[in-house]
């Protein structure tokens, strides 16, 4: 069975990043562990790896586009091993199936907002609390336009994924 995996970027990113360089092109086939991507990090060079082998199907963030701690980066699809039905007690599911692919870490709220960020999130239907902000806490219309550029990306590729499988 195939299955999409989620490479986000490190948690534990303490600046914002920036993509210098993609080191597996999208539709090239990976083997886990293999460096994936170059981002910028404070004048700092570092490397993000694939978890898992398999098919990089996108590149999430362009060269040279910042990103913060957990941003998505690339979708790898990859064979998932048949580990058989998982049970959740039913008084534990909405909890357990609320937690996000990969924003696991604790997202501050903002501690200001422009009101140009403010009507975005309004015409967009999105809390200001969704968005991330950086370090500063601000919420500037420039990081509402990057929340939702990327949920556009994330949404154009579940919907090739569907097309491929012939469900949508």
């Amino acid at each position: 069975m195939l299955t999409t995996h989620l490479v986000c970027a490190p948690g534990d990113l303490a600046a914002p990043a920036v993509v210098t360089e993609w080191l597996v092109p999208a539709g090239v086939a990976v083997l886990a562990d293999a460096p994936l991507v170059r981002l910028a990090v404070a004048g700092e060079v570092h490397v993000v790896i694939t978890p898992t082998a398999g098919v990089v199907l996108e590149h999430c963030v362009a060269i040279g586009e910042p990103l913060s701690a957990s941003d998505l980066l690339a979708m790898i699809e990859a064979d998932e091993p048949d580990f058989g039905g998982v049970l959740i007690p039913a008084e534990d599911a909405a909890e357990n199936l609320a937690i996000p692919a990969c924003r696991l870490s604790y997202r501050p709220s903002p501690t200001s907002i422009d009101t140009d960020a403010l009507a975005m999130c309004a015409a967009f239907g999105l809390a200001p609390e969704e968005v991330p902000v950086g370090e500063s806490g601000q919420l500037g219309r420039r990081e509402v336009e990057r929340h939702v550029r990327a949920e556009l990306r994330r949404l154009a590729a579940i919907r090739r994924l569907l097309m491929a499988d012939g469900m949508g």
